[in-house]
């Protein structure tokens, strides 16, 4: 059934009888509504066409919560078996996590898959400075999350394994072998990372409403 091209009930009462119906008693829906009429298409269906109007208002309302429904559905099954954001699943462990380790890796992740994974050229990032800033620091972010911190986090436990060598600090502590710089030095990598971690994590939070495609 075809919309008729009126917007507004005044158009609308301007038509013939046959424009306005289908199959001789079926009235047809219009094109286009216009805001803040004097009188709504509903109000005037309602007046004229009362059987008619409950029958398809309440069949509307029915295919609309049938529609609901089945969302609903799909949402508790199949999406939960292939999740839209499965890079997200991957992250969040079903054991027990903590929360700042949580936090940075699914931080972190979130960077790795909007740059890989979304249509960020679709983007015009350099339309102002404020754009060219942003991409700037989402690649800064991803160099740092993919390179930096793997490589900084594998030097941390080479020397940590090679320092503690199963020793607990206060067995390093009573060792007369006991090297103070090495230990020092690790301390001071290991504060290093974590500023620089911190540091990333405040820069995802400062610019996520631009990760979107």
């Amino acid at each position: 059934m075809k919309y008729i091209n009126v917007s507004n009930v005044k158009e609308y009462e301007k038509l013939s009888f046959s424009e306005r119906h289908f199959l001789g008693f079926w009235y047809r829906l219009p094109m286009y509504y216009e805001i803040n009429q004097d009188e709504t298409f509903e109000e005037y269906w309602k007046t004229n066409y009362p059987f008619q109007f409950f029958v398809r208002n309440t069949t509307d309302n029915i295919l609309i919560t049938l529609e609901v429904w089945k969302d609903k559905i799909i949402d508790n099954t199949w999406r939960r078996l292939f999740p839209r954001n499965a890079w997200a699943r991957k992250i969040v462990p079903h054991t027990y996590s903590d929360k700042p380790e949580l936090i940075q890796d699914f931080l972190f992740a979130s960077i790795i898959d909007f740059v890989e994974n979304e249509p960020i050229d679709m983007t015009d990032w350099e339309a102002n400075e404020t754009m060219l800033e942003v991409k700037n620091t989402i690649d800064e972010i991803y160099k740092f999350v993919k390179q930096i911190f793997p490589y900084k986090e594998a030097r941390i436990e080479k020397l940590r394994s090679a320092l503690y060598a199963e020793k607990s600090f206060e067995q390093l502590l009573g060792d007369p072998d006991y090297d103070k710089d090495s230990f020092d030095r690790l301390k001071n990598l290991e504060t290093e990372l974590e500023n620089e971690i911190q540091q990333k994590l405040i820069q995802i939070i400062e610019i996520r409403e631009y990760l979107w495609t």
